[in-house]
């Protein structure tokens, strides 16, 4: 069982709250409200063009802080705060745990290395996945199916015994679509589907699953 960590295990909504708000009271003087429709107005496209090979991790990190005219240094203090601030979501441990005794897992995670690792040891959830998949430390990067046939091949699995499962279809369920993986979409908001995504079940947390 393949598993994602932002959105599926990580309350990433949460963790990047708790962050933002750090960035900026130490930074900005723009209000709450404006200060964050400002970010997600430059970070959302970028992940976008991320995922389309338009761009680098490296110039997404810092692309979307020039896009608000903030000054050097906020980009490390974001990172650091997510790492800092990351929550797990309230059922994850358990989920992870009973998966664990049922299946060899693997995360398979994209985004920034660093703030990644951070996540993994401040929650401590490292130990219930055979391997940690950090895709930009492959040189690789979702949704490219080679990322979890690279993970497959770790896991001495096949496409047709494995299942993804995340909260993103454009990330993760079309990394799925690309392996031949089944997905398995943990919808939390009740969103709809997305066209050319296949889904194979659909689960409203990863206790679910």
């Amino acid at each position: 069982m393949l598993v994602d960590l932002d959105g599926t295990v990580v309350d990433y909504a949460r963790t990047e709250r708790a962050a933002l708000a750090e960035v900026r009271r130490r930074f900005f003087r723009m209000d709450h409200a404006e200060f964050l429709a400002a970010f997600h107005a430059a970070n959302e496209p970028l992940w976008a063009a991320y995922r389309e090979h338009l761009i680098t991790l490296a110039e997404l990190r810092l692309e979307r802080w020039a896009r608000l005219g903030a000054p050097g240094g906020v980009a490390a203090a974001f990172e650091d705060a997510l790492g800092r601030h990351v929550a797990l979501f309230p059922e994850a441990r358990a989920a992870l745990r009973r998966l664990a005794r049922r299946f060899p897992l693997a995360l398979v995670t994209d985004g920034l290395a660093d703030v990644q690792r951070a996540k993994l040891r401040r929650t401590r959830i490292g130990g219930f996945f055979r391997h940690v998949v950090i895709a930009p430390e492959v040189g690789m990067r979702k949704p490219d199916g080679d990322l979890l046939h690279h993970t497959l091949g770790l896991l001495e699995a096949k496409a047709d015994d494995a299942l993804m499962v995340g909260d993103s279809p454009a990330s993760d369920g079309a990394c799925a679509r690309a392996a031949g993986v089944d997905f398995c979409w943990v919808n939390r908001t009740g969103a709809a589907c997305v066209p050319g995504v296949p889904v194979h079940r659909t689960v409203s947390h990863l206790g679910a699953v």
